[in-house]
């Protein structure tokens, strides 16, 4: 009976360890190289892309801007054209001017016709009685009044020209003056006419009765 070679036995291990590490190896440079290759074509991928969109950059030059809208100006509004009418208007009638005439010739002189003056009726020119009161208080001075005269001779209207200094003495020379002195009215042309007059009368307390 032959014995079992264990040299030969070894041998075949030992080759097929070697095949298994060589395909080992080998997958490994397969892999190294898939590996290196496809990072190589992705480089070369990037490349192109970047060589692309620089000639498309050159290629499409920038659009330049829209020119901004026109103003729209505003028309000016309608001026209304009025026509020019001139109406012809008639020359004013003439103006006749009459000259003044003349003042007409005096009157031939009448005979002579005397005017009479204004005469105080002396027996109505009495003194007013003294107020009582007035006596009292001591009150004296002048009164200065202005009457008119009616044609009647009768006075129609008195007025105070200078005060005596008392109102009440004032008043009761224009009341007597008035309810008791008579004229005879002056004339002019025969005819009697209205006159006026100026009156003082002096207040005094030695003629009080």
């Amino acid at each position: 009976m032959e014995r079992p070679n264990h040299l030969k036995v070894q041998e075949k291990s030992t080759a097929s360890k070697a095949t298994s590490v060589a395909i080992v190896i080998a997958i490994h440079i397969a892999g190294i190289a898939g590996l290196v290759a496809a990072l190589a074509q992705g480089a070369l991928m990037k490349q192109l892309q970047e060589i692309k969109a620089s000639v498309d950059t050159q290629k499409t030059p920038p659009k330049a801007p829209p020119p901004p809208p026109p103003d729209l100006v505003k028309p000016p509004p309608p001026v209304a054209i009025v026509p020019d009418f001139q109406v012809a208007t008639a020359p004013p009638p003439p103006v006749h001017t009459e000259a003044p005439k003349p003042p007409p010739p005096p009157a031939p002189p009448t005979h002579a016709i005397s005017n009479d003056p204004l005469r105080p009726i002396m027996r109505t020119h009495t003194s007013p009685p003294y107020p009582a009161i007035s006596v009292r208080l001591g009150e004296q001075g002048t009164t200065l009044i202005d009457v008119s005269i009616s044609t009647e001779g009768v006075v129609t209207e008195c007025t105070v020209a200078k005060s005596s200094g008392s109102d009440r003495l004032d008043t009761a020379a224009c009341d007597w003056v008035k309810g008791h002195w008579r004229w005879q009215p002056p004339t002019l042309n025969g005819a009697p006419t209205a006159a006026k007059a100026q009156i003082q009368y002096t207040w005094n307390l030695k003629d009080a009765k």
